[in-house]
């Protein structure tokens, strides 16, 4: 159950210093600054969503009706893509090439998604004419002979037209801060307005091999490693790239401009591999952070997410007419006013999650966003230390209702900055602080390489890491990812000296008093400042109301609770008033004397008891001056009953609590 909202809150942190590179002294973000950033970040979201959530779910009402055909029968293999881009007529003519992979018995039809608008002229299946029919946006054509299960065959579509740019997604021709130019943005299913193919996510093509006819004068910037660019006589070049990792067909991309461009190396370990920085006249500060940032987000994000995941061919930047950004696989494209450091974190990062490793459905679209967003803050950490990285998730914190998970796809809005963007790397660095960066890393690693060049869904994460950790983390999940809301901790404390030995004992409360979501589970680091020096320690919290009790050889002065934030949530310190210890009783067994002594803490005493509601353990009794229960339990049952206890304060501190004894039959049972 998702909801919109509009409330930004939160908190987290990270819990031990990376031995990070510190390029310069680190001046803290006010909090008028992290405002700023937050609402910068937003207004980024937004633009990068702008039409999303309509397409996903305009997609599933169509493939409700099954008009995507038979694409579950056959899996594309590799696309050639060889058009020529008319910029005097704002269109394009050519072919594309298909190597197809059956996936049932016998395959006799071949359905792809393209829209009316473009205009099919011819079919072919390994060089026989096939016939087609191409209605209500899809391709469907009927082969000249069937093909049995992995019997592959080549196929080429020939097309032409006035490509689509419906909802700010598909192919466009316009003028970008004065210059002409071609862009595609095809996020999550517009590459069908550009050009047949089989429109989805799950289905990544091994290899794409893209051919452009474009304008002299102008560069053409595209997937993978460019091996030709011919002169052709006529006014135009033939540009040839090729990308030889597995892609979905949304990251398919060309731009086309009177591009400024750069070329740099960037050498990392053993790899050495060309950066290319494309960018509109217009846009010197654009062109200059292509150049400056660039190679240093691949740095420090494949110091902690592994190697570049595309390091064997290129990464590019280069400027588009699309009102945000987009991490097309090699070549990420960015509207010339989102440049900054934290935008390129986002948009590189994406090239492991979301382009490697992708999300197989909308349902689990944060495991492409929420890293990615998180991915921002792992750079800040990297480059400038651990205040850096702490002022930028403080960017991202959000206290509000809603899960991260997208339960219903056709009303919830699946791109939510709050959620998808913000709560998402919330629980990536949270995920961090439970199970520590060695296992947090390493599940990441294995993560990336299970599933990398493929997709995964929430449930394939719970695994790895249950696998690495040694123990069942569905739990963080479901509270995280699957529950709604955060913690609100209220927490009061009384350090007294010791009845019992040597030094001090302190009592510690904390209650969750949150009015919505689930009782969380979490580990609370916590600073206990004492007369002698600072002590951390970290407590599990699962319930309601717990209580604590500790021991330390200094009196505790004051506590720090959750220091660094590591928990996306309210914290409140209470004054400490009358509380009754212990909370919980112990199990008794039948005809078993049982015997337990509540104690008072804090007020004035002495104190007074009385049961106000509910039935003890038939056989025991409850002493009004002692607090003790005691007897012989006669009827075994689970017996619930409400204690209160006052104490001779004027006017007297109450405190009530509702317990619970369990009476076992059978003596054996602890």
């Amino acid at each position: 159950m998702r909801f919109r909202s509009a409330v930004v809150v939160a908190c987290l942190m990270l819990v031990l210093p990376l031995g990070q590179m510190l390029q310069a002294e680190y001046q803290p973000l006010t909090g008028e600054q992290i405002d700023q950033r937050r609402e910068s970040r937003h207004e980024f979201y937004r633009a990068e969503a702008a039409g999303l959530n309509e397409a996903v779910r305009a997609e599933l009402l169509l493939d409700q009706s099954k008009v995507d055909g038979n694409q579950d029968d056959f899996d594309v293999r590799h696309y050639g893509i060889d058009l020529r881009l008319d910029f005097s007529t704002a269109t394009i003519s050519g072919q594309v090439d298909y190597q197809i992979r059956p996936t049932i018995a016998s395959l006799s039809s071949v359905d792809l998604n393209l829209v009316d608008q473009l205009t099919v002229s011819g079919v072919t299946v390994d060089g026989t004419p096939a016939s087609y029919s191409h209605v209500a946006d899809l391709l469907s054509i009927t082969l000249p002979s069937s093909h049995a299960e992995n019997e592959e065959f080549e196929m080429v579509v020939s097309y032409g037209g006035t490509p689509s740019y419906a909802g700010a997604s598909g192919m466009q021709f316009g003028f970008v801060d004065g210059y002409y130019m071609c862009w595609t943005h095809c996020s999550p299913y517009a590459s069908r307005h550009w050009w047949p193919c089989k429109d989805y996510p799950v289905d990544k093509a091994d290899s794409v091999d893209l051919y452009f006819e474009y304008p002299a004068g102008y560069v053409c910037v595209a997937n993978g490693v460019e091996q030709s660019n011919v002169d052709l006589g006529d006014g135009y070049y033939r540009i040839h790239y090729r990308h030889n990792y597995p892609i979905t067909t949304y990251l398919v991309a060309v731009a086309c401009a009177e591009y400024d461009q750069h070329v740099q190396t960037w050498d990392y370990d053993t790899t050495s591999m060309p950066i290319y920085s494309y960018a509109l006249p217009s846009a010197p500060g654009e062109f200059a952070a292509f150049q400056n940032v660039v190679p240093d987000v691949l740095t420090r994000l494949s110091d902690r997410w592994g190697l570049y995941p595309f390091s064997v061919e290129k990464m590019a930047s280069a400027s588009y007419g699309w009102g945000g950004a987009m991490e097309h696989q090699t070549c990420a494209f960015y509207h010339t006013t989102f440049y900054d450091d934290w935008v390129i974190a986002h948009e590189t990062g994406h090239q492991w999650w979301g382009d490697k490793l992708s999300a197989c459905n909308f349902h689990h679209v944060w495991l492409k966003e929420g890293f990615a967003s998180y991915s921002e803050s792992i750079y800040f950490e990297h480059r400038d230390g651990w205040q850096a990285y702490f002022d930028h998730m403080q960017t991202q914190r959000f206290y509000g209702n809603g899960t991260v998970y997208v339960e219903d796809l056709l009303n919830d809005d699946i791109f939510d900055p709050n959620l998808t963007y913000d709560k998402a790397s919330w629980v990536v660095h949270m995920l961090r602080g439970v199970i520590g960066d060695t296992d947090f890393f390493q599940s990441i690693e294995i993560f990336q390489d299970t599933y990398g060049y493929s997709c995964a869904v929430t449930e394939d994460l719970i695994d790895v890491v249950s696998s690495v950790t040694s123990g069942d983390m569905t739990w963080y999940f479901d509270q995280w990812i699957f529950g709604a809301g955060n913690p609100d901790y209220q927490y009061s404390w009384l350090c007294e000296p010791s009845q019992t030995r040597a030094g001090y004992d302190l009592h510690l409360f904390i209650e969750q008093v949150q009015t919505y979501g689930t009782y969380f589970r979490m580990p609370i680091r916590m600073t206990f400042e004492t007369t002698a020096g600072e002590i951390d320690s970290t407590s599990w919290n699962q319930a309601p109301q717990q209580y604590y009790s500790l021991h330390f050889p200094d009196s505790v002065t004051a506590i720090q609770f959750d220091p660094d934030e590591w928990i996306l949530r309210q914290a409140t310190e209470l004054p400490f008033t009358l509380r009754m210890i212990p909370r919980d009783l112990p199990d008794g067994h039948l005809n078993f004397e049982y015997r337990v002594e509540l104690r008072g803490i804090g007020g004035v005493t002495p104190y007074s008891w009385i049961k106000t509601g509910g039935d003890l353990p038939f056989g025991l009794t409850l002493d009004s001056d002692s607090a003790l229960i005691k007897g012989t339990p006669s009827w075994p049952a689970n017996y619930y009953f409400t204690l209160k206890v006052e104490d001779s304060d004027t006017p007297p501190n109450i405190e009530t609590h509702n317990h619970t004894i369990v009476i076992h039959e059978d003596p054996t049972v602890i």
